[in-house]
């Protein structure tokens, strides 16, 4: 990879299209532009209003190019998508009948090769983690370049669509001029937020996201567990507009403003809060006490349902952890912008939790440290780490010309995709 490129991250939500536009330097990460727009068209990672999203799309696009002031960008785009799928795929290589041979390094890649194409055959491939090579059947290795064997078998993790699904990726391959590194924005979250130890280790990340909550758990470095439960801050929205009787956007902001994830606090049922009716004009009056029942009521159903999804799969595992992650659990997505949101985890859980934001040491941001400390940008991000790491899948795509700006490329690339 060159030093110093201009990279374009987009992030395609149901709730918020966001956009970072980042200089990749000797030193590290500059951001260049940030953009936010809401979005219209999309909910849960399907396209349901073809026009609305190339208008958010557009209208993000016009405001990075307007404060990064550059023409030129590779672009990293994502989505989270709730109809994923975590398998596990191996391909085997047989190098002699008789006399063992040397595995070469040759060897080694074309199994990886292989088993990346056999997928993409099948699915479309978003992210693939490469687990181990099996020699003879017997020896379990991370590398085996310079062992004799007869035989070599390669095994990795991939998180996977079905072709034929009605997502943001559906439009993307033929369209977008390369290169291109496309994901899921949860995947990409845990490379941002999640550290290697933590992932080795075991560790689940909770997406707390507007249509669904997004849960990966890892355990020896690969995401080991998918699950996607059908809750998310819509719902809590939802919950505040019918209790307050107001509109879903006055929900919203007494959700930011006032809200908390626990109640009960002497002080809470004092805090008196005035808000909107849903006719806009007539004022109404509730407490912070009332407001933090009815956000809690909901968080903490969805945290249980994440529990639950842990622990069975501490159950199955070989790994004797006794119903809980060393790593614990790591929020990230909007809904870890919730105040109070660790204390309910700590109780519902009874363990380490916290909310994830950029944690990669060896590739910090230089000059933003609210980009940084932000965890409803970790799907956006953690899209240029996969790409430092070279473990994204890359879609081969028509490449523009090289004369026409690369804002307005991407503009007219969003109009062709329908």
């Amino acid at each position: 990879m060159r030093k110093g490129e201009n990279y374009c991250l987009i992030d395609i939500g149901s709730h918020t299209c966001k956009g970072v536009v980042l200089k990749h330097t000797p030193q590290g990460l500059e951001v260049l532009a940030k953009g936010f727009v809401k979005s219209r068209g999309i909910e849960g990672g399907d396209v349901r209003d073809v026009a609305a999203i190339i208008e958010v799309i557009e209208s993000l696009v016009n405001e990075l190019e307007q404060e990064s002031r550059i023409k030129r960008a590779e672009f990293i785009v994502s989505s989270s998508h709730s109809n994923v799928r975590l398998i596990d795929h191996g391909t085997e290589l047989i190098l002699s009948e008789n006399d063992k041979k040397t595995v070469d390094e040759a060897t080694a890649d074309s199994l990886s090769t292989t088993a990346e194409e056999e997928l993409s055959s099948n699915y479309r491939l978003l992210h693939f983690y490469p687990k181990r090579y099996i020699v003879d059947g017997t020896k379990y290795v991370l590398n085996p370049v310079g062992m004799n064997a007869n035989k070599v078998r390669f095994e990795a993790a991939a998180v996977v669509m079905e072709k034929d699904s009605s997502s943001v990726f559906d439009f993307l391959s033929d369209t977008l001029p390369e290169p291109l590194f496309v994901g899921h924005s949860s995947l990409f979250a845990a490379d941002c937020a999640l550290s290697d130890v933590e992932k080795e280790n075991g560790v689940c990340l909770v997406d707390l996201g507007y249509s669904h909550t997004f849960t990966v758990i890892y355990l020896n470095s690969v995401p080991t567990r998918v699950h996607v439960i059908p809750l998310g801050l819509k719902n809590v929205l939802r919950d505040i507009s019918i209790v307050l009787g107001t509109s879903i956007e006055e929900a919203e902001r007494l959700l930011r403003s006032e809200g908390s994830a626990v109640y009960g606090e002497s002080s809470y049922a004092q805090q008196k809060i005035e808000y909107r009716g849903l006719d806009g004009r007539t004022l109404k009056t509730t407490t912070k006490e009332e407001l933090a029942r009815i956000i809690h009521a909901r968080l903490r159903e969805i945290l249980t349902k994440v529990r639950r999804t842990i622990r069975e799969f501490t159950m199955q595992s070989p790994i004797n952890m006794v119903g809980k992650l060393p790593g614990g659990i790591v929020f990230v997505g909007g809904g870890a912008k919730i105040p109070r949101l660790i204390d309910l985890a700590l109780d519902v859980f009874e363990g380490p939790a916290r909310v994830g934001t950029f944690n990669v040491t060896n590739v910090p941001i230089l000059n933003d440290d609210e980009a940084a400390d932000d965890p409803a940008l970790c799907g956006v991000l953690g899209g240029i780490v996969q790409l430092l790491r070279q473990s994204q899948p890359i879609v081969s795509a028509k490449t523009s010309s090289s004369k026409e700006g690369f804002f307005r490329k991407l503009v007219e690339m969003f109009k062709s995709l329908w």
